[in-house]
């Protein structure tokens, strides 16, 4: 039975979980609203994965109090799987959140225990027990709950459509031209891809290859550090990240220009803010807090960055001090040249 991974761990914490993707088949990438919902419904009853705290009051203004207590399973931080028949039916196919909803409804009370201890084994942790002990009720708010906060979610959802129609080519592109790894190596803060190989920091880590199923890669809309994932289905493997181009459209001092967006499609979003926070020599500390990037993360982004010969590092006493190359000022001023220097 495959299980859910509602959330990489902060980095740091935790072994990683491994996705071997060498030899990898089918790439797809897919719009799958449910997905969405689900990684900020959980945001906003407690897992604090960065979305914005507006949206995150939407959902919880629509939440009822019996959908909130349905949720409160799933947001429980040490634990990264659930039960597979409430995970997406197959982002593969791009089912709508109406079919989805019909799909809880018709989950049957054995079905879920199955799952259950299938995930869990013969002992479900404490936050499962009432679900044990009325399992049709919990389904049936459960059911309803996703549907409330799809009402917070949906016109979000709309708005995004510009941004999630460019991811797909974006992505789509990358596959088509070689440059997966780049696609894999920027999903989230917290992963790694290297020797063909996603490292995701889990708090329950795995290791697990395709052999064979498609790969489906999920654009959401949800916090900075969120991440979904199913990767033991029998015929899919599937990957939620977060839409990194929302969260850079909604920062006042963000890059808001069509060449801003070129530069990040190239590098990434995250190494892009980054090549445009140092014009001038910036300390790292500042400039985690410009990128909107943890400090560990940055220091990977960073090491990228100069390897390509982008940015420059020298320490300074206790200080790291960060500042573009030549040919850094030169990838800008090709992208980003009617933009101002940061600095």
């Amino acid at each position: 039975m495959g299980m859910q991974r509602p959330a990489a761990a902060p980095p740091g914490a935790g072994q990683p979980t491994e996705l071997q993707v060498d030899g990898a088949g089918m790439i797809r990438v897919a719009l799958d609203p449910y997905v969405s919902v689900l990684a900020l419904v959980t945001d906003a009853l407690g897992r604090r994965r960065a979305a914005p705290q507006d949206w995150r009051d939407r959902i919880l203004s629509s939440l009822s109090p019996r959908g909130a207590g349905a949720i409160w399973p799933i947001t429980i931080p040490r634990y990264s799987v659930a039960p597979d028949c409430i995970t997406p039916l197959n982002p593969l196919r791009e089912i709508p959140v109406r079919d989805q909803l019909e799909w809880l409804r018709a989950v049957s009370e054995d079905e879920l225990l199955g799952d259950l201890h299938s995930v869990f084994g013969q002992r479900p942790p404490q936050h499962w027990q009432a679900v044990l002990r009325r399992p049709r009720a919990w389904l049936d708010a459960y059911a309803s709950a996703i549907g409330e906060a799809w009402h917070a979610v949906g016109p979000l959802w709309a708005q995004a459509q510009p941004q999630l129609e460019r991811e797909v080519a974006r992505v789509g592109t990358a596959v088509m031209r070689g440059g997966l790894d780049l696609i894999l190596d920027r999903l989230h803060p917290a992963s790694r891809f290297d020797d063909q190989v996603l490292r995701i920091r889990d708090p329950e880590p795995i290791r697990v290859g395709l052999d064979g199923r498609p790969l489906v890669l999920v654009p959401m809309l949800s916090g900075r550090q969120a991440l979904i994932c199913n990767l033991e289905r029998p015929d899919v493997v599937w990957i939620g990240y977060p839409l990194h181009a929302v969260h850079q459209a909604r920062r006042p001092d963000g890059p808001g220009q069509p060449a801003d967006a070129l530069l990040g499609s190239v590098l990434g979003p995250v190494r892009a803010q980054v090549l445009l926070a140092v014009g001038h020599p910036v300390t790292m500390s500042d400039l985690a807090r410009r990128a909107y990037v943890v400090p560990s993360a940055l220091t990977y982004h960073c090491e990228r960055l100069a390897a390509a010969g982008l940015v420059s590092r020298e320490r300074r006493g206790r200080e790291v001090w960060v500042s573009r190359t030549g040919r850094g000022s030169d990838l800008v001023a090709l992208f980003a040249g009617r933009l101002p220097e940061a600095g």
